[in-house]
């Protein structure tokens, strides 16, 4: 049986969701790969590689879950999203931080290079999560006049004039509305 979702916020949000959905998979990608690939050939030190690789390796996995939270328009997906990047992020300007002012090679790579693909990580965690978050939002209501009708001396008219006021008249949503 399926639910009545006549007027369901998140379901308008399909597009804003699977573009979030579609930036989190690439970004799982690219730390799955890190994890995987990258890590285990830059030489590092022992203790500081298994680190690495291991969270590297879970926090990839974790933006696995997201997109398929995403996808099932999950409401706890977007707060996933927000904490991967909060993670990703910090991970990002500590490594940048490492390759700019201590000259250290992090992931094996020269150091302009290292330094501009942790700033494009952290401009697609950025958008991945303003996305996700956008997709969850609460829908804008416009406040509602304060003034009852019936105690306005010269009521508006029902339709929207020229200078743009407002008529007399609200259209709210119907709970159950049945097309049949």
């Amino acid at each position: 049986m399926t639910p009545d979702r006549t007027w369901d916020p998140i379901r308008f949000q399909r597009g804003t969701r699977a573009f979030a959905a579609l930036v989190t998979f690439i970004n799982g990608a690219i730390v799955l790969g890190v994890g995987l690939v990258v890590a285990p050939a830059a030489d590092l030190p022992h203790p500081l590689a298994a680190w690495v690789i291991g969270v590297a390796i879970a926090v990839g996995i974790g933006h696995l879950v997201a997109v398929v939270a995403l996808v099932q328009a999950r409401p706890w997906a977007a707060q996933l999203v927000a904490y991967l990047a909060a993670v990703g992020i910090g991970a990002a300007v500590f490594a940048f931080l490492l390759v700019t002012r201590a000259g250290i090679d992090v992931l094996g790579a020269g150091g302009a290079t290292t330094a501009a693909f942790l700033v494009f990580m952290t401009g697609w965690w950025l958008v991945g999560t303003r996305f996700a978050l956008k997709a969850f939002a609460p829908a804008r209501r416009e406040p509602l006049d304060a003034t009852p009708v019936a105690a306005t001396t010269n009521p508006a008219p029902a339709v929207p004039s020229i200078d743009g006021t407002r008529g007399t008249y609200v259209i709210r949503p119907i709970q159950n509305v049945t097309f049949a």
